[in-house]
């Protein structure tokens, strides 16, 4: 009986690779994050089963295109059986980020997120830790043009971040795509990405408006941003990170509040300013999100 042989695709290369810079990379105090592909693609099975036998798998999966509590219920199903089988994996549970990619995935965020936070909760295989917003495939999916503004997009991210934030959860925009080239590269870069003479690492991206959008996006409530570019990461994090003048006007006002409970009295002012419950909670925010960077600079003790 002739023996058959699969050539490796691709996409095999694509895992094998992963697998290996999982295990050949110092992430030091940094998240290893593997986006996988989605339930309804059928190959997130093979995915699992080659990115997750490395040494040092990763700490975090993306899971785009989540659509439906069927499809994460099937994820969740597939990676504890994944799990269970590999005997290097024990008490192994990564984080999760979801993605949202579509209409229908927008009107059954809250159900995605609630069935989330239950698997995360009951002893299930992963934490669900962000939402994510795929704003390319959710543009092309409602027949919308993409913008550098974006106002197309803006009650879908309102209401990402609206669901992301009643159970907790981090909410990451979307990717800015604007750049200049010293190549003269088009701005389609989705299309270029399969030419092989196209250099991803010969961009220099349009950092002045990446600043503006980043900064917009954390106004918002968007706790981060996808990025494309190595080039892109400072601005974005110093976008999401609290100014040293928001730092002390946090820990002044939550310092001040705990001084004037003790007093026993009601509302107080503070730099001129009445101060209420929301005004304080913002400020809880500010002092929680600088403490979570601190703690990540500072890696593990």
């Amino acid at each position: 009986m002739p023996m058959k042989f699969r050539h490796m695709t691709s996409l095999d290369e694509a895992r094998n690779t992963t697998k290996k810079m999982l295990d050949s990379l110092d992430f030091s105090n940094t998240e290893s994050v593997v986006r996988i592909n989605s339930v309804s693609s059928g190959l997130m099975e093979e995915d699992l089963q080659t990115v997750l036998q490395a040494r040092n798998p990763p700490t975090t999966l993306m899971l785009p295109k989540v659509d439906s509590t069927q499809e994460l219920d099937l994820f969740a199903d597939v990676l504890y059986t994944t799990v269970q089988s590999n005997v290097h994996l024990k008490n192994y549970k990564p984080n999760l980020i979801s993605m949202i990619e579509s209409a229908r995935g927008l009107l059954d965020l809250d159900d995605v997120l609630e069935r989330g936070v239950e698997l995360s909760d009951n002893d299930g295989p992963f934490t669900l830790e962000a939402v994510t917003f795929g704003s390319d495939d959710f543009c092309a999916d409602i027949g919308a043009t993409r913008t550098t503004e974006g106002d197309e997009l803006l009650y879908a991210r309102q209401k990402i971040i609206v669901s992301a934030k009643a159970y907790q959860l981090q909410v990451i925009d979307m990717v800015h795509i604007d750049y200049k080239s010293k190549t003269d590269v088009p701005k389609a870069l989705a299309s270029k990405l399969s030419d092989p003479s196209f250099d991803l690492w010969n961009i220099q991206t349009d950092l002045e408006s990446l600043k503006l959008v980043a900064e917009k996006a954390a106004e918002m409530g968007f706790t981060g941003k996808q990025v494309i570019h190595p080039s892109q990461i400072a601005v974005v994090q110093s976008a999401f990170t609290p100014s040293e003048a928001k730092i002390r006007w946090a820990t002044e006002l939550t310092q001040a509040f705990h001084e004037h409970q003790k007093s026993g009295k009601g509302a107080f002012t503070f730099r001129g300013s009445m101060i209420d419950m929301p005004l304080l909670l913002q400020a809880k925010n500010i002092t929680n999100l600088y403490e979570m960077i601190d703690n990540k600079k500072e890696g593990p003790k």
